[in-house]
């Protein structure tokens, strides 16, 4: 089979819309539907109640969590943690027009929990960075990518450690994680192909606008 994303309990008032409608939450609708499972990425999964966490976690459903748009269009924040630790893995989305920094998800993810539960050590770095590259490959259908091993794919990006933010951090799992941005990036490599280098970012926003002011025309 292939990958399926579905949005999922992203607002409070979905959820009611729902249970109005056909008498269960949204995730219920989509258990009895037989649509759940690893092939499948909850996206969002913002208001979830226990018996949703239990059913995503169970089937093994992927919990796609896209924190910057929650935080923008103020809907919430996710149980990301108790979906994990349910079955559910954790895989990590922008789905917004207001920030595109994938860097900037991982950490939101750790940060949110601290802010929902005034408790700090939720997500170690080295999961939150999973999340954002293995595991997000696999929920997308490449299970062979994601990962610096032999026979994968070469997807890679290079960090500036020595930039105002990552300077001093140690330049490791926490470093990627906890201070690098997408401003950060220095070289992207896809498929082996390098498709940005070293001094390309002027160049690369130029085209950037240029592409986006096309759509707008």
């Amino acid at each position: 089979g292939r990958p399926l994303h579905v949005h999922l309990s992203e607002q409070v008032a979905e959820n009611d819309a729902c249970v109005a409608a056909y008498g269960a939450t949204p995730t219920r609708v989509l258990a009895d539907a037989g649509v759940l499972g690893p092939l499948t990425s909850a996206v969002h999964a913002t208001h979830l109640t226990s018996d949703d966490i239990g059913l995503l976690g169970g089937s093994r459903t992927r919990a796609c969590l896209c924190p910057t748009t929650e935080r923008d269009l103020a809907d919430g924040i996710g149980p990301s943690r108790l979906l994990s630790d349910a079955g559910s893995p954790l895989t990590l989305g922008s789905d917004s027009h207001a920030v595109i920094d994938l860097f900037e998800e991982m950490r939101a993810v750790e940060l949110d929990e601290r802010l929902a539960t005034r408790q700090r050590g939720h997500w170690p770095a080295a999961e939150l960075l999973a999340a954002a590259t293995v595991t997000g490959h696999e929920s997308l259908g490449f299970p062979d990518a994601g990962v610096i091993a032999v026979g994968a794919r070469a997807d890679l990006v290079t960090l500036d450690p020595a930039s105002p933010r990552t300077a001093g951090t140690g330049a490791d799992e926490a470093t990627v994680v906890f201070a690098a941005t997408a401003a950060d990036v220095v070289q992207v490599v896809v498929d082996g192909r390098v498709v940005v280098r070293p001094g390309d970012r002027h160049e690369v926003g130029h085209a950037l606008d240029e592409a986006i002011a096309r759509l707008w025309s």
